[in-house]
């Protein structure tokens, strides 16, 4: 079977279409295991994913979304924003669609309360504007030695103009707070100031070119504290060339794995997978 499990993926990944796009995620999948991203992104192999995995973070970011969102609305109408009542209901639909066992259900629901909470607190106490939740963005790079043109494209969490007049950028997480060097080193984040850099980011409401980010930040829900960082052109232009090289690579359908432990004890490809990395 593994033998037949190998020849069928590198059939597969051999004549199916590359992806036309690329992002922050792609990206972090090859570099962590090439394989991966064939299964994922080329072969585009649905993964074996419990229900309910994500479902409280789902919960919490969609009734951010629509807090935000609202607050957009509000404040341009001139009427009054939005309240606790909408991030409660938000978030309670969210879950209540996620199939999760009764006991994870109301486990959850306990919890979502002090999240809910604090989120409007800080928000609140904000001396910033919010400009959009969910911000899409594309831009196109070229590749070297003639191997065309890949599309990066991505979405924000959320985007504030600061007093200055500055873009700033957060990112919304749940679960245990990073150590901040992590936060100062985040891909993502770098991803973002990226395309806030090169002018992808646009206001939906007038369709100007963002400025770029004075501001990254990671508002952690569970606990409401907040890392905020920055980048220099200098991370910016090695996020460049690490993209372009990654794409490149996988444009030559280098789709080697790289088992680990760690890694592949969470991939969602771990039952398909011949060179999955056996628990200890």
């Amino acid at each position: 079977m593994a033998i037949e499990t190998t020849a069928h993926m590198q059939l597969q990944a051999t004549e199916a279409p590359l992806p036309a796009r690329e992002s922050y995620t792609s990206l972090t999948t090859y570099e962590g295991c090439p394989r991966r991203y064939a299964f994922r992104y080329v072969e585009r192999l649905p993964g074996d994913v419990p229900p309910g995995r994500f479902a409280f973070g789902s919960a919490v970011h969609r009734a951010f979304e629509a807090f935000v969102r609202e607050r957009i609305r509000a404040r341009a109408e001139g009427v009054p924003g939005p309240g606790l009542e909408l991030l409660a209901r938000t978030c309670d639909e969210v879950l209540e669609r996620a199939g999760l066992e009764p006991v994870e259900l109301a486990e959850m629901r306990a919890a979502a309360p002090p999240v809910l909470e604090r989120f409007l607190r800080r928000e609140m106490a904000s001396d910033a504007s919010p400009v959009a939740v969910e911000l899409g963005f594309g831009l196109d790079l070229a590749l070297p030695d003639d191997g065309g043109v890949i599309r990066f494209v991505g979405y924000l969490d959320r985007v504030d103009r600061a007093p200055d007049g500055s873009t700033a950028i957060t990112d919304y997480k749940t679960g245990r707070p990073w150590d901040p060097a992590w936060v100062h080193a985040d891909r993502q984040l770098t991803a973002y100031a990226y395309a806030a850099d090169t002018g992808a980011l646009r206001d939906p409401a007038t369709g100007a070119v963002l400025p770029p980010a004075s501001r990254l930040s990671l508002y952690f829900a569970d606990d409401g504290s907040e890392i905020i960082t920055s980048r220099t052109p200098a991370d910016l232009a090695g996020f460049e060339r690490d993209l372009v090289a990654m794409a490149t690579s996988a444009r030559r359908r280098e789709f080697d794995p790289r088992p680990a432990q760690k890694r592949c004890r969470w991939c969602e490809y771990r039952g398909t997978c011949d060179a999955a990395a056996a628990d200890s």
